[in-house]
Formats: structure tokens, sequence, C-alpha cells
């Protein structure tokens, strides 16, 4: 592993820890086992590190999402499972990678700037035929088209997804605010993921579409 690569693995769990602003070069020299000095002569100063974090999550994150992601939306012709599956991918990842996520959620929580060019480089790195973000949004428009999907507007509905999944990744603050007990928090993640997916396809499907029927933990059937 070259000295960069060192630099950055060590920065995502100090970044997800304390923050863009509270993270320290010194932390992140520690954990990678390196001179500090050599911090600033790869990257220059924290922002650009930064930066450079941002880019590895993205990229990571298109890496094991978009294959499986453009597999489905080719694929199969059920837009109710691909938006369903979908919502459900990104979830996934980001619950199984967790530093990912807090990290993801400290900048666009604080207009970070740098998420900006991050999706840039990634775009520019991919290309279009690529981008899951895209593909997705290519396939709800012939989901309009078809007459499954109500005529929304596309561009909103993207950001009320991508507003959901982070949503989900505060639920612990969010239950303690509002006094939500929780006996078993992996139920209470899955319960999560099930409304989410439901609000969408509630908010998006013409009325008359069939959709597939999923039990509630209780047993109770849901339409």
């Amino acid at each position: 592993m070259t000295s960069r690569q060192r630099i950055l693995e060590a920065a995502i769990p100090v970044f997800a820890r304390k923050g863009r602003y509270g993270a320290r070069m010194e932390d992140i020299a520690a954990l990678a086992h390196i001179n500090k000095a050599m911090i600033y002569y790869i990257f220059h100063n924290k922002d650009e590190l930064y930066l450079e974090v941002l880019k590895l999550v993205f990229r990571k994150a298109n890496e094991s999402i978009s294959p499986v992601a453009a597999s489905m939306i080719k694929n199969r012709s059920d837009y109710i499972t691909v938006i369903s599956d979908y919502i459900s991918l990104q979830l996934d990842f980001f619950s199984e990678n967790q530093n990912y996520t807090k990290i993801l959620v400290d900048a666009m929580s604080s207009g970070a700037e740098e998420i900006v060019q991050a999706v840039d480089y990634l775009n520019d790195m991919v290309g279009e035929e690529n981008d899951p973000m895209l593909n997705l949004k290519q396939f709800i428009e012939r989901g309009k088209t078809a007459g499954i999907i109500r005529d929304i507007d596309t561009d909103q509905l993207m950001i009320s997804i991508i507003g959901m999944v982070i949503i989900y990744f505060l639920s612990k603050s969010i239950k303690t605010a509002f006094y939500i007990e929780v006996q078993d928090e992996q139920k209470f993640l899955k319960e999560r993921k099930e409304s989410i997916i439901d609000l969408v396809l509630s908010s998006i499907l013409i009325k008359d579409t069939k959709r597939p029927t999923r039990k509630r933990s209780n047993n109770t059937e849901e339409i």
C-alpha cells in the first residue's frame, strides 16, 4: 500500500468520527503510521485531503452499486421491483460502510462544496452509461411513458430518495428525540427500509398499478 493509500484509509475513520472540522492531521498521521509532514507533502492541506476522501467514498459506492443497478435496470421490466431493489441496494451498501455514511451525512449537512467536485470527478471517470442515478432517472421516465409511474418531477424524486436514504441512517438519533423505544435494532432498521420503499412507491405509482404483497413483522399483510 502506498503512502497516499495509507493516508486516505486512515483519514476515513477520523473524518467519520470527528467530522471535517474536528479532524486533525495529527490523528490521521498517527493512524496511518506516517509522518504528518508526508500528509502535507502529498495533499498540501486538510481541505484537499477531505476532497480526496469524498472522491474515494463516491468511487467505492459506485463500484459496488453501479454494476448491480445497471444489470437490474437492463434486464428487468418490473418498475416496482427495480425501484424497490435500487433503494434497498443503496441502503445495504451504506449500512455495511458506516464510515462512508457518516462522512457523506456530514458533508451534505454542512453544504460542502467538495460534494459537487467529487460527483463531477465520478461522472468524468465512469461516464454516463455507468452512472446508476442517471440510469434510474431514465428508467423512471420510461415508467412514466408506460403509464405505471405518475407524471412527476424526476429530479425532485431523486432528491427525495437520497434524502430518505440519509434519514435512514439518522434513525437512531430521531427515535431518541421522539422517545421511540426500540427493543431490536436490526428489526427496527429492517422496518425503516420497508417504510422508505413503501413511501417512495406510494408517492410515484399510478393508483391502479398492482404492487407485490409484503408481510409486516407482526405477520399481517401490507399491500
